[in-house]
């Protein structure tokens, strides 16, 4: 199922669309996490999510992506400017691991959705299926979630 059709199902409804950058929108290089300004942008997903845009009015667009270091949230923002500008500074998260890596990024991400107080329907799309068995364990906000490659047609 393509991620309009997935969206038009709830159109009636206020709908928080959350995306992973690394993997996700954005070529990532396993154990290269710095230099983000040299990572290729994956433009079929990112025009895709650009039309979404223009056709849903009830779809409100998010970034929720993990990083190793300070300096990496920077490099994540310049790069979303960037390329996809559409997304609100505010609608970017960006969490930075643990020093002592006590948490896994799954459960980062599924304390995050855990954490919201919204009554919008929340669909989160990540290609790593760790994070998204860790969202859908206790996931006490209904998160519905997606692998990334509901992003390609």
């Amino acid at each position: 199922m393509y991620i309009k059709e997935i969206l038009e199902k709830y159109k009636d409804k206020k709908v928080r669309l959350y995306l992973d950058m690394d993997g996700t929108i954005v070529d990532y290089d396993f154990g290269n996490p710095d230099n983000y300004d040299t990572k290729r942008p994956l433009m079929e997903r990112i025009n895709k999510l650009k039309e979404i845009i223009k056709l849903f009015d009830n779809v409100e667009l998010y970034i929720l992506t993990i990083c190793h270091k300070e300096k990496n949230v920077l490099e994540k923002n310049i790069w979303l400017d960037k390329y996809i500008p559409e997304i609100k500074k505010d609608n970017r998260i960006i969490i930075i691991r643990d020093v002592n890596g006590s948490k896994s990024s799954g459960d980062k991400k599924r304390d995050y959705f855990n954490n919201l107080n919204t009554s919008d329907t929340i669909v989160f799309i990540d290609d790593d299926p760790r994070i998204l068995k860790a969202v859908k364990n206790d996931n006490k906000n209904n998160v519905i979630i997606y692998k990334d490659s509901v992003l390609s047609d």
